[in-house]
């Protein structure tokens, strides 16, 4: 039996209370330390673990190996250039930078020619224009949406890789100008209308080329909006539950609280390329076995903002203090002192520190914490799958979203793919542990989790979209 303080229902309300009992002295051994800590991943929905399988190893060494191969590679070139600039002039220092390489399985890894919009690597010609997987979905969904933008600035912003996601209406114009023609849009729809629509659910990539970070983020952005009224009564407090009397009102809120966030998780996921065409119990088994990894992450990304740093008095070194506030929900944060009470400070500190911090240190934008969550989703390693090959192909685009992402975003930072990809197993392991305190206490309904999935995936999905423009942002997607 849990043991509870009567302070708890203070300290579960919207806003947490600012005290502090002096008395607790946490364990900050994974504050500052290296990556990951000394919990091993389990397993859930009888399948392997996704994270620690061969595809997701694959990814991370391949990324590891790439970061090494640029590290040789710029050493090489400065050995070359110190050798050079003693002759010649003062052209020996010089250099000719070298075409980008990607990983063997990367699904860029073939291209030879550069995207004529951007100047990132090109997957192919489309609509009649060499162009990379993200400016053929833009001008794609463009044209057959009918969607108009706006230029904030003079109409003549620059578009490379690092800023084409800056002003959507100067992409356009460019599209148009290098040579990408509306017809051939709309000739591909009419092409494609003449196959029934469950030969082209199996047999066309055309959704699965349409995996972008725009279209990622623009899920993301849209799931959140539905908040409201609308939940999946999942989580509550029954006749069965261990909960005290005193503390059944407070433990409603959170749990009402929860199931608005499953509700908009199975909205993201419907919104997601793909996932409608997948067979339906497919869709139930995703949705069942990844919607607590996919609502921690969400949970450690939201506490960033209350994780706080200190700087040493020389300024020279920056640490992270312990976190005392986790955010559950909008305005509504859980105090570690009422994590304390109710016996779960160990799942708190480790959500906190194995994920928030991590993701306070690498920043984390809301499209990478979307990206982050689809490669949940997609999770080919579960055991039943009736598309488990859709859904691999479907994670190894999004791997190569994120990949495509970091490089653009962050040049600097050659290592930053595969750390983002090192926070899932512990993600995994965090989240299983969550499962068992739930099922220990009995919060858990009655109804199986997959009744609730189905009723909503039978409910028809909304078609408003999000306009990308200057505005959101100066930094591309965040």
């Amino acid at each position: 039996m849990l043991s509870f303080d009567a302070a708890l229902v203070g300290h579960m309300g919207p806003l947490s209370p600012p005290d502090m009992k002096p008395d607790l002295k946490p364990d900050i051994s994974l504050l500052n330390g290296g990556v990951g800590g000394p919990f091993s991943p389990g397993n859930n929905c009888g399948g392997p673990v996704s994270p620690g399988g061969a595809a997701f190893n694959q990814q991370v060494a391949a990324a590891l190996q790439q970061q090494n191969l640029n590290n040789n590679q710029n050493s090489l070139g400065q050995q070359q250039n110190s050798v050079g600039g003693g002759g010649g002039g003062g052209g020996g220092g010089s250099t000719t930078p070298t075409n980008q390489q990607y990983p063997p399985n990367h699904p860029l890894s073939g291209s030879k020619h550069l995207c004529s919009i951007c100047g990132d690597r090109a997957s192919g010609k489309h609509y009649g224009v060499y162009s990379c997987e993200g400016c053929k979905g833009f001008f794609k969904r463009t044209v057959r949406k009918d969607l108009s933008y706006a230029c904030r600035e003079d109409k003549n912003c620059t578009i490379d890789k690092r800023q084409r996601n800056r002003c959507q209406y100067c992409r356009y114009q460019k599209c148009l100008a290098c040579g990408m023609k509306r017809e051939a849009v709309q000739e591909e729809r009419q092409r494609s209308s003449k196959f029934s629509i469950k030969s082209e659910e199996i047999n066309s990539t055309s959704s699965v080329r349409d995996v972008t970070i725009e279209r990622i983020h623009e899920a993301e952005q849209l799931s959140e909006q539905k908040s409201g009224d609308n939940a999946i009564p999942y989580l509550r407090v029954g006749s069965n539950s261990m909960i005290p009397p005193e503390y059944k009102g407070a433990v409603s809120h959170l749990c009402q609280m929860v199931n608005k966030q499953i509700f908009q998780l199975i909205d993201f996921a419907r919104r997601m390329p793909n996932f409608t065409n997948l067979h339906r119990d497919d869709q139930v088994m995703l949705l069942r076995c990844g919607w607590n990894e996919m609502l921690i992450a969400a949970v450690a990304w939201r506490s960033m903002e209350y994780i706080e740093t200190e700087r040493s008095p020389d300024g020279s070194r920056v640490t992270i203090r312990q976190p005392q506030l986790m955010c559950l929900g909008p305005n509504f944060t859980l105090h570690r002192n009422s994590a304390q009470q109710a016996g779960v400070d160990t799942l708190f500190d480790r959500i906190l520190c194995e994920l928030g911090i991590k993701m306070k240190r690498l920043d984390v934008t809301r499209a990478e914490l979307g990206v982050l969550k689809a490669i949940i989703l997609f999770n080919p390693d579960i055991r039943g799958l009736k598309c488990q090959k859709e859904i691999d192909h479907m994670r190894e685009k999004i791997y190569g979203c994120l990949d495509e992402y970091c490089k653009q975003q962050h040049p600097s930072e050659d290592g930053r793919f595969a750390q983002l990809l090192l926070r899932l197993p512990a993600l995994r392991s965090i989240s299983l542990k969550c499962l068992d305190h739930l099922n220990f206490i009995r919060l858990l309904s009655d109804k199986h989790l997959d009744n609730f999935i189905i009723e909503m995936l039978d409910t028809p999905i909304t078609t408003s979209r999000i306009l990308y423009s200057s505005q959101s942002s100066g930094n591309g997607l965040t």
